[in-house]
């Protein structure tokens, strides 16, 4: 059965704006200490096609520019599977991230589906230079409104591991996601 994160987070949500359609809110944890991030806005195209694309991490590289390798380990995408990623910021002075992630997804008849992911402690050995996120968690909701159109949720919460200020972080993590609809 897949959980939301709304089910295992903290409080209210506060709002953080709008970035290019894309309503933003933000929570901190203070259990996990993480700040979770939500990004809603409605897109043109069907939701069945969002899906698999959201969904399926083996293409995460086309999605977000600063994944660097894929690597399935398990399973079958987009439904239930285990997967390595590897991050390379942009920003050289951020070292590359890691992590697996065990994805779950569900899409149903009527177009409308979900996915939602978190991190596997010690799936996989730690590679050197590389710093382990420390968490890693998240979740995309897809809604249709019509059979050209819906409505996306993509929340995450993430603590990136190694000795990054906790300012830029939460920074980083409202900010980067309008980027992230914007590719889909």
């Amino acid at each position: 059965m897949l959980v939301s994160l709304a089910q295992a987070g903290a409080g209210d949500w506060t709002a953080a704006g709008t970035s290019r359609g894309v309503t933003l809110e933000f929570r901190d944890d203070s259990r996990l200490e993480v700040r979770e991030v939500r990004a809603t806005t409605e897109l043109p195209f069907p939701a069945a096609s969002i899906f698999s694309l959201v969904c399926d991490f083996t293409h995460y590289g086309s999605l977000l520019s600063d994944v660097r390798e894929t690597k399935m380990l398990v399973g079958t995408a987009p439904t239930d599977y285990e997967i390595y990623l590897r991050y390379a910021p942009r920003f050289l002075v951020v070292s590359a991230r890691d992590v697996v992630v065990h994805v779950q997804g569900q899409s149903l008849p009527d177009g409308s589906g979900r996915c939602q992911w978190t991190d596997l402690k010690q799936r996989e050995p730690e590679r050197k230079g590389i710093v382990r996120m420390a968490f890693l968690r998240g979740s995309w909701t897809i809604e249709p409104l019509d059979a050209t159109r819906a409505r996306v949720v993509y929340q995450i919460a993430v603590n990136p591991g190694g000795r990054l200020p906790g300012w830029l972080v939460r920074r980083g993590a409202v900010s980067a996601l309008p980027d992230v609809i914007e590719q889909v």
